[in-house]
């Protein structure tokens, strides 16, 4: 019996030994476990950091566009409002001297009726209230109406309202809300909580959860780790830029529908304007023998004007000043006055050609040659946010056009010859 119990004890002694030996390859090295999690770590804050960057500067930036759109419409609709007070009182100022003027004689009644009807703001279809229905904000589908949609950022699929759902992280499906998830550790299979998971060697059968339990050899959690922390990876980077890619489209999508309707507002308003008055002086004129001059309206949108052949431009890059000269957009302008642009990438160069003349210059370099001729510019050409710039004064000196400044009202006038 006692021999019997020496080889139950030697058993249970030699298979103690062996499950040691075996537990000891699959033992769990905390060095090992403790550089997966600073791995981790390190990359969940650095990605995390950069979309925060991001997403504020994105942020920012609309915001900072937002206000410019906003200061721009005020400006301009409280300008045409004072403008159409402006011409009431002074045709009203003016009806009262041809009611003096013709009192008592009778043949002049009735168009004295008609011509204070004409330009009543208040009467029905007159060529005043016309003017004065295109400047309001609140008359439906009135230009200043549109204008104002388009900038107000909570009008229902308004070009500002789709701005400014494309960078809030908190609308739902937005890009930048697709880019926050992304990164987030705590939102559910996001790629940033599988990689959170998978380090995490308490998160039952993550990789590194095997690995403590000794399930895993640590060369199999470490190849296993790699290929899960390449392809999360990748997703995040993929997600990111099709974010930031859907970002800009939609910005400059926005921005382009937002410019458009500013163009049609001031050039639809300015034309009616122009009409409104041609009308009330070719009336007075057939009337009382005179017609009645008016002051031109030069808009005010808090930018400098650009007037090409008396039909108002707008940029979204508006001219600027630079140490004292005049900085113009050149394509657009260029080719408002119909002239072929083609720029040049890899050599910084624009070239310009309408009929005989042919126009070569430089970014950064105060040389330009027209048909071979050398010139020396005012400045050096500038890229600002992708725009060419030039000096106002070249654009007489190389297509021939009439060029003014108007300092006063900040305003340049281009005449074609």
């Amino acid at each position: 019996m006692k021999g019997a119990n020496k080889v139950y004890l030697s058993l249970v002694v030699g298979s103690m030994t062996f499950i040691g030996t075996t537990s000891n390859v699959f033992a769990a090295n905390q060095k090992f476990i403790d550089q997966v999690k600073t791995e981790y770590t390190t990359y969940e804050s650095k990605t995390s950091q950069e979309y925060e960057n991001y997403q504020q500067s994105t942020t920012k930036e609309f915001e900072q566009y937002q206000k410019d759109e906003l200061n721009s419409f005020g400006l301009f609709a409280n300008q045409t409002k004072q403008d159409t007070q402006r011409l009431d009182q002074e045709l009203s100022k003016d009806l009262d001297s041809l009611k003096k003027r013709y009192s008592g004689n009778s043949s002049y009644d009735t168009r004295l009726r008609d011509y204070e009807n004409k330009i009543n703001p208040n009467y029905l279809g007159s060529p005043t209230q016309q003017y004065v229905n295109c400047t309001n904000p609140n008359y439906l589908n009135s230009f200043m109406m549109q204008y104002k949609n388009a900038v107000n950022q909570n009008y229902l699929d308004s070009p500002m309202m789709k701005y400014k759902n494309a960078v809030n992280e908190n609308y739902l499906n937005s890009p930048m809300m697709q880019y926050k998830n992304a990164v987030n550790e705590n939102y559910l299979n996001s790629p940033m909580s599988k990689l959170k998971n998978g380090s995490n060697e308490n998160y039952l059968n993550s990789i590194m959860n095997q690995y403590s339990r000794g399930k895993l050899a640590q060369q199999e959690a470490g190849n296993q780790w790699r290929a899960l922390f390449q392809k999360e990876n990748q997703t995040i980077q993929t997600i990111k830029n099709q974010s930031t890619a859907s970002i800009q489209q939609i910005k400059n999508a926005s921005e382009d529908a937002i410019l458009k309707q500013k163009y049609e507002t001031v050039n639809g308003i300015l034309q009616q304007r122009a009409q409104t008055l041609e009308t009330i002086n070719e009336l007075r004129t057939e009337y009382f023998g005179e017609g009645f001059s008016f002051e031109a309206l030069i808009p005010d949108l808090g930018k400098i004007n650009v007037i090409i052949n008396e039909e108002w431009l707008g940029f979204k890059q508006p001219p600027t000043l630079m140490n004292g000269t005049t900085l113009v957009p050149m394509r657009a302008i260029f080719e408002k006055l119909g002239a072929d642009v083609k720029w040049n990438q890899a050599t910084q160069s624009i070239a310009a050609s309408k009929g005989a003349v042919n126009i070569s210059l430089t970014i950064n370099h105060n040389k330009a040659t027209i048909n071979g001729k050398s010139i020396t510019l005012s400045a050096a050409p500038r890229l600002i946010n992708g725009n060419t710039m030039v000096p106002l004064r070249f654009v007489s000196e190389s297509l021939g056009a009439d060029v003014k400044w108007d300092g006063q009202n900040k305003t340049v006038f281009i005449q074609s010859k």
